[in-house]
C-alpha cells in the first residue's frame, strides 16, 4: 500500500525533522503543505526527505485540500508537525484499511492513551473542551458518536 502521510506545518522548524524521520518508517511519501513559515520549516523538511509544497494562504483546512489534491500514495494519513501525534500508531491506523475492514480510520485521543487524561490542568480542560464541542456537533447533526 502506498501511505502519502501528509504533515500540514507552520513555524514548526524545532519538530519537524524529527516528526519526518519516525514518520518515514511507514510512508511511501512524506508531503509537508506549509503555511508560509518564517523559519527554516520548510528547509529541515526538505532536508529531512520530504516532499514540500505552499498551502493557498487560507488556513489549516485549505492546506488539506490541497495535499489532497497533490497526494501521490492511495492512502492519505494526517498529523500534525508539532509531535503530538504518534507515528509508532501508524500501524494501527493502517490495520483496517489494509485488511479491507474500513475506508477511513480516524485516531481517537480518549481511546489512543492521550496525556490529555492524566495531564496538566490545561491539557484536561482542552480535552474537556474537544468532548463539549464533539457532542454539540454530534447533536447537531443527529450523529451519533462511535468510541
Amino acid at each position: 500500500m502506498k501511505v502519502s502521510i501528509i504533515i500540514p506545518t507552520k513555524n514548526e522548524e524545532s519538530t519537524i525533522a524529527e516528526v519526518i524521520k519516525e514518520a518515514k518508517k511507514y510512508a511511501w511519501e512524506i508531503l509537508v503543505v506549509d503555511g508560509y513559515s518564517t523559519d527554516r520549516t520548510r528547509e529541515i523538511a526538505k532536508e529531512a526527505g520530504a516532499r514540500v509544497i505552499l498551502d493557498e494562504g487560507g488556513g489549516k483546512g485549505k492546506a488539506i485540500r490541497k495535499a489532497v489534491r497533490e497526494a501521490r500514495g492511495e492512502v492519505l494519513l494526517f498529523m500534525d508537525a508539532d509531535g503530538s501525534h504518534e507515528p509508532r500508531d501508524i500501524p494501527f491506523l493502517l490495520k483496517p484499511i489494509e485488511e479491507g475492514k474500513a475506508e477511513q480510520v480516524t485516531a481517537s485521543r480518549i481511546l489512543g492513551g492521550s496525556d490529555e487524561l492524566s495531564g496538566s490542568l490545561e491539557k484536561s480542560l482542552r480535552l474537556l473542551g474537544t468532548l463539549l464541542i464533539n457532542f454539540l456537533i454530534s447533536l447537531r447533526f443527529g450523529v451519533r458518536a462511535h468510541y
